[in-house]
């Protein structure tokens, strides 16, 4: 997070495709092995379909984010938060943290997460922190190009699909359950459209909310969709060119919505999952003041590819083709598309729904475009050109993050006041903060409103500190709390450097410059 600024079930085999030509209305069947969706016979041996480019760099996409990335806020609370409940044998159930609200309950469903990152990082070491984000946001790709496939979407048409959720999932790219997130979304679309085939496939979606709601607070999102699938069950075959003739049976799927709902209860804090959940999303300061619950930035090249193309796409289809228009698909992707608009951290989430409805309306029914072994040699390219380059080794810390300043106040017991980015490092380095990533836990106490006004410095930071007992403040140089303790009598610079400064409350003492 930023001031203003799922283990899914493994689908081990792929569902029988019909024989029979689908009735209207109803998904197409893959093309046969060998042959090309349009029917042609593709290359053998070492050919492959050119989509095959567009499923590569999808994947290559989130890969040279990991590369190219630190870690930094969010990550070390995770860290931390895991490597108590490992420590301490039981869940995290209230603030240990902070000294501003030491003790107060903290339920978060992503307790499980946090255990299994921290596990994962001792088990096999910093690598877990590229499998956890760029390996999940593969998976994700890859997720999305079968379901793409099983519905009968060309290989051109998935590869460029693929393509959008993998700039979709790089947006808000980083080491935090966002990203399991993404890919239970993906699975249980997947998921559904196998069971449209043969029915067993439902029985697992309870077992993957089971996991998801103590993983992260989206599980609720995979709840609405399964609920969508009840309403279509409700409604007409057909109304217009909205199409629901490949409904789910209505009685499995209620079973299953039920099954999964009570599912989520199957976590530490039973229903008060719920509130937790549903706490971060209505909490109007969170919404203020992190930059992912905030509405996207238009400026942002990416963003608007993003969130343009599929809805230009989506409009051409509607007025050129006569095709019909999947209604769960496109109830889920138009929601999606609106929250998008609200708060940036639902673009990803839209473009997996969205490439879910494109799947089913393919520009082109049939694609004359021939498997080829070219195919080999420009992926390769591909591969060395997103790759190559200088890169953060695995679990290297970003060098916004101050490392050398926090070495130093290691040697120096006390409490720090620091910014609400750092304090999550210090979170996982075991120095007690004044507020952290955690956001809604510092909100209706006045906590966060204390330190906002530090930050801004429209008050005298003086009794603000003193109530707290701060005898140390991190804080980056240049910013008014930073020019005004260098001038304040109080205070002391104990050491610095060109991005981090730290005072001291005291009147003499040793400056020390970091190099």
């Amino acid at each position: 997070m930023a001031v203003a600024s799922p283990t899914a079930p493994t689908v081990t085999s792929a569902p029988p495709t019909e024989r029979d030509a689908p009735a209207p209305g109803r998904e197409p069947r893959r093309a046969r092995h060998g042959r090309s969706a349009s029917g042609r016979r593709g290359g053998t041996g070492l050919a492959l379909p050119i989509g095959v480019v567009g499923i590569a760099v999808g994947c290559l996409l989130p890969w040279r984010a990991a590369l190219r990335h630190g870690l930094f806020d969010d990550t070390f609370w995770h860290l931390a938060s895991g490597r108590w409940m490992l420590d301490h044998h039981a869940v995290l159930t209230h603030d240990v943290f902070s000294y501003t609200v030491a003790g107060r309950p903290w339920h978060t469903p992503e307790w499980g997460y946090d255990v299994v990152l921290a596990e994962s990082v001792r088990a096999i070491g910093p690598v877990t922190f590229w499998l956890a984000s760029a390996g999940l946001a593969t998976l994700t790709v890859a997720a999305v190009a079968w379901r793409s496939r099983l519905v009968g979407a060309g290989w051109t048409w998935t590869g460029l699909l693929c393509i959008e959720t993998g700039a979709a999932v790089t947006l808000l790219f980083d080491v935090r359950p966002q990203m399991v997130s993404y890919l239970f979304v993906a699975v249980l679309l997947l998921v559904l459209s196998a069971a449209r085939r043969r029915r067993g496939w439902l029985w697992p979606v309870p077992l993957l909310f089971a996991a998801w709601a103590n993983l992260h607070g989206s599980f609720l999102l995979g709840l609405g969709i399964l609920a969508l699938e009840v309403v279509v069950t409700l409604a007409p075959a057909r109304l217009g060119r909205l199409s629901a003739g490949d409904r789910l049976a209505r009685g499995p799927v209620v079973a299953v919505f039920g099954l999964s709902a009570l599912a989520t209860f199957a976590n530490p804090f039973g229903p008060g999952v719920y509130s937790s959940a549903l706490g971060v999303t209505f909490n109007s300061t969170v919404r203020q003041l992190i930059s992912e619950w905030q509405s996207p930035n238009f400026h942002d090249p990416t963003v608007l590819a993003v969130l343009l193309v599929p809805v230009a796409v989506t409009v051409a289809y509607l007025v050129f083709s006569r095709g019909d228009l999947p209604a769960l698909e496109l109830a889920l992707a138009a929601s999606l598309l609106v929250s998008s608009l609200d708060a940036v951290r639902f673009v990803p989430y839209f473009a997996i729904a969205w490439c879910a409805l494109a799947a089913r309306c393919p520009p082109v029914r049939q694609e004359g475009v021939r498997p080829t072994v070219l195919v080999w040699p420009v992926v390769g390219v591909l591969g060395v050109s997103f790759l190559h380059g200088p890169w953060y080794g695995a679990g290297q810390i970003s060098e916004s993050v101050p490392v050398r300043a926090v070495a130093y106040l290691e040697h120096h017991p006390g409490r720090i006041l620091s910014t609400y980015l750092w304090n999550d490092y210090l979170d996982w380095r075991g120095r007690r903060v004044f507020v952290d990533g955690r956001t809604e836990l510092y909100t209706g106490n006045g906590v966060l409103q204390r330190y906002l006004t530090l930050d801004h410095l429209t008050s005298e930071p003086d009794p603000t500190l003193r109530s707290y007992s701060v005898d140390y403040v991190l804080w980056p140089r240049g910013e008014a709390l930073s020019t005004f303790l260098a001038h304040d009598p109080n205070w002391s610079t104990v050491w610095q450097s060109r991005t981090a400064v730290v005072f001291h409350r005291t009147s003499v003492t040793t400056s020390v410059k970091g190099p």
